[in-house]
């Protein structure tokens, strides 16, 4: 339900009419107001995001949680979206937040109904399950297209060569416009993805840190990100998951052989476990997780022991390729090939 409504709300979005920056010159509705002095003990200066939050909090984009901690790790509220996004507008167009009579958002809410998303008031005021909107977490595509709207769409010149259709859970998203804003937002270096398959997790939370890495992006052309996403592997997802066995050939023994057991796999990763059993003893390995490294091929770290030496751990590196009916499986020690097992199996690769 809440979806539909704010998917409805952003079909009704307006930008502002006025005088147009010229080309170039997004920087040039912003001036610091005041100066970042490490004042938020929860932002170090070794983090990854030190700098949007410097630079955001200069142009007075973003605030503290308290006097000195930022709360890096927290999710962005609706209202705080509004707010966000209506300073840069209102920064951007040369326009003026009026003062209204309310709660701290209510300002936001107002200029954000009037110049970014036409259902900003109805949102924000309305409730889910007995909670105030304004206070639910903002999803990131929602977060995306109200940034998107902030500023004229040409300051968002193509670094990055993301095509339309390449990363599975934007293209689920039903709303063709939708899309369209994240599309732009990737090849402007604004968004980069959680992955190296650029994947975006449109309903999920955005934590402050990502959006102080995104408002900088965006105000600063210098800070936009320029990258290669990987294709993501094509599996019929769980194709391969199962129990394989090869066996060592001994007629006697039919027991002894190699067994991996593929507890799950997707474009994520493959979870596996691994044992060999020969006469005498056996030699188990630790569950582990495999990623991919290509379409057809993941690899991962890991241990092995004996059944009766459990304390006694050997690393190992495994090396997996697939092929229609097949999983080729090397475990590597101390750069040597330990083991090179086949193991036929009915998936196949997509």
């Amino acid at each position: 339900m809440m979806k539909k409504k704010l998917i409805a709300a952003l079909l009704a979005a307006t930008v502002a009419v006025g005088a147009m920056p010229s080309a170039g010159a997004l920087l040039d509705g912003f001036t610091a107001s005041r100066t970042y002095s490490n004042q938020f003990t929860d932002v170090p200066t070794n983090a990854w995001y030190y700098n949007s939050v410097k630079s955001a909090y200069n142009l007075g984009l973003v605030n503290g949680s308290s006097a000195t901690t930022y709360s890096p790790n927290k999710e962005v509220t609706i209202a705080e979206l509004y707010a966000m996004a209506s300073r840069i507008h209102a920064a951007y167009y040369g326009n003026e937040i009026q003062p209204v009579d309310g709660a701290w958002f209510a300002p936001y809410v107002e200029y954000s109904q009037e110049y970014l998303d036409t259902g900003s008031h109805d949102n924000a005021y309305s409730y889910s399950d007995g909670v105030l909107v304004a206070n639910l977490p903002a999803a990131r595509w929602y977060f995306a297209c109200i940034l998107y709207a902030a500023v004229d769409p040409d300051e968002f010149n193509q670094l990055n060569h993301v095509l339309s259709g390449s990363i599975e859970d934007i293209d689920a998203i039903e709303n063709e416009e939708v899309r369209d804003c994240i599309y732009t937002l990737y090849n402007a270096g604004i968004l980069t993805g959680s992955d190296a398959y650029g994947t975006f997790h449109p309903d999920d939370g955005i934590t402050r840190a990502e959006v102080a890495a995104i408002m900088a992006r965006i105000i600063d052309p210098s800070q936009r990100k320029t990258f290669t996403l990987k294709d993501k592997p094509k599996f019929a997802l769980n194709g391969y998951a199962g129990s394989y066995f090869t066996s060592l050939g001994d007629p006697n023994r039919s027991w002894m052989g190699y067994t991996l057991n593929i507890s799950s796999i997707n474009s994520n990763g493959i979870y596996f476990t691994f044992q060999y059993d020969k006469s005498g003893h056996a030699v188990g390995f630790t569950t582990q997780k495999a990623t991919f490294t290509s379409a057809t091929t993941a690899t991962a770290n890991g241990t092995t022991y004996y059944a009766d030496q459990p304390a006694k751990k050997i690393a190992v590196k495994y090396y997996f390729t697939f092929s229609d009916y097949n999983i080729n499986l090397k475990i590597y020690q101390n750069g040597s090939v330990m083991y090179n097992i086949d193991f036929d199996c009915n998936g196949t690769v997509g």
